[in-house]
């Protein structure tokens, strides 16, 4: 499978406008970040500084962990991309919500034991509540990184060097794949105890993810029928992101592509049973502990059900 650079630094590649490298890049550069309040920690660690590609199928996938909505915590203020983000997100747990009714935090620390403790990306609540509202937890999970990533890499170094650089070169092909499975595995035990957290006091469990991550999601649970409760006393939630082909892009990020969320795809249910549903894999196969077997010594034994 190959990728194409779709965002770098913030610019989309689809278009004519093409995109001035930054320079000296082995210098660490501080070069600003148009999605958090903060400069690109890409470029700080001499990285390309690709924010999203597309798979041979067209479809976005990030590979910065800052692109969908970074938290920034030590940041006076967010941005008006993160503005954004964040307001569809309490609009799809809340309902018609203005910006004066949102409460949110960032980076909250979760302790779990007297070693170890973890942090929310968000924790998210409004002013005046209704009876059923609750404060959530919301992680943002956008992406994660490909397989090949050093093709990936050279090829926009190679483009970098070109006189002049153009978007119609930075758009060609390269030989990496999106490693989806990666991208859960990692983040499996932080929405396992963040999850089990949330639930247990009370309050809900956000999940914001890519599509192609949300699609690898939903296809372990092809067997499991999840109950609906986006009308009722739901504690989990998994909010697809997907590309918003008519989204205005903020100010501070003129040329970047834009997000929402399939609200028609996102599901609200009960924690505990998505997790019960997502560990409850697989059936009973006995013939897989018969047949042949190994001894150390070198005999073979035959092993029957």
């Amino acid at each position: 499978m190959a990728v194409t650079v779709a965002e770098y630094l913030g610019k989309r590649t689809d278009n004519d406008n093409d995109i001035v490298p930054v320079p000296n890049l082995e210098q660490k550069p501080d070069i600003a970040c148009p999605f958090r309040c903060g400069n690109c920690l890409k470029a700080k660690k001499r990285q390309q500084p690709i924010c999203s590609v597309r798979d041979s199928n067209g479809k976005l996938w990030i590979v910065c962990e800052h692109r969908l909505c970074a938290t920034t915590p030590k940041a006076a203020a967010i941005n008006e991309h993160q503005k954004k983000i964040l307001r569809i997100v309490a609009q799809a747990i809340y309902g018609t919500v203005s910006d004066t009714d949102i409460l949110f935090k960032r980076e909250v620390p979760i302790p779990i034991t007297d070693t170890s403790d973890y942090k929310a990306d968000y924790v998210m609540w409004r002013t005046n509540p209704a009876a059923s509202d609750r404060p959530a937890i919301v992680e943002m999970q956008g992406g994660g990184e490909t397989a090949g990533t050093e093709k990936l890499t050279d090829h926009v170094k190679k483009w970098s060097q070109k006189m002049p650089p153009t978007n119609a070169y930075l758009r060609q092909e390269a030989k990496a794949t999106p490693l989806i499975t990666n991208a859960w595995r990692r983040q499996q035990e932080q929405f396992l105890v963040k999850g089990s957290v949330a639930t247990l006091t009370g309050a809900k469990m956000v999940f914001c993810v890519g599509s192609s991550l949300y699609e690898y999601l939903i296809q372990r649970l092809t067997t499991v029928r999840l109950q609906d409760l986006s009308q009722a006393n739901w504690s989990l939630a998994l909010l697809p992101f997907v590309e918003d082909t008519d989204g205005t892009p903020p100010p501070c990020a003129p040329d970047s592509i834009q997000f929402e969320i399939d609200l028609s795809r996102a599901r609200y249910t009960n924690y505990f049973s998505f997790i019960q549903a997502l560990t409850n894999q697989g059936s009973p196969q006995p013939q897989v502990f018969t047949g042949e077997y190994n001894k150390l010594d070198g005999e073979k034994v035959q092993i029957s059900s």
